[in-house]
């Protein structure tokens, strides 16, 4: 039997899906970039940010520690910054959609100017750049790493991630040869 309420249950959480963020590119980024530092920090109005530092904390590294400061109001901008220098924060992370403090608004430079020189901050759109983020990468930035060339050395370029080859099953397709194949006509 088909009932309605279950038609809106999977449209949610499809809708869940589609609006999710990938953190794990910039996250993998800026560990490489700030090897050794663990406590991530992100400062945004958490009742309507909780899927997003949800998507946040699920990319940390094992080990990671993540400060959220909850901030509702423009006026709390300068407060939480303090809050998140005084905590030992190490790398700032911007909410992409959050109300008040995400990528490209004027109260993410805010935080961003307040942290500056203490705290690199990173963000998953081109915006982020604009707000005095060290780097960028997420679906915004076509999965390409953006670098901010005031903080970070505009020639650094590398790879996320290890590539793994795994052999292919006989008869994988038309015209595909499996890795024994392969090996076998060396």
């Amino acid at each position: 039997m088909f009932r309605p309420t279950h038609a809106l249950v999977a449209l949610a959480a499809l809708s869940t899906a589609l609006v999710a963020e990938d953190f794990g590119p910039v996250v993998k980024a800026a560990n490489l970039i700030y090897q050794g530092k663990i406590h991530y920090g992100v400062v945004c109005d958490y009742g309507r940010s909780r899927t997003q530092v949800a998507d946040l904390e699920r990319a940390l590294p094992n080990g990671s520690v993540l400060t959220v400061v909850d901030v509702r109001h423009p006026m709390q901008v300068g407060a939480a910054g303090t809050t998140i220098l005084q905590r030992g924060v190490e790398l700032l992370a911007l909410m992409p959609n959050d109300p008040l403090i995400r990528d490209g608004s004027p109260h993410a430079t805010a935080l961003v100017q307040r942290v500056n020189g203490t705290i690199p901050a990173f963000g998953t759109r081109p915006e982020a750049l604009k707000n005095g983020c060290a780097l960028a990468l997420g679906q915004a930035t076509n999965w390409e790493l953006m670098i901010n060339p005031k903080i970070l050395d505009p020639e650094l370029k590398g790879t996320i991630g290890p590539i793994e080859i795994s052999p292919m099953q006989r008869g994988a397709g038309r015209g595909a040869a499996t890795l024994d194949q392969v090996l076998r006509h060396r």
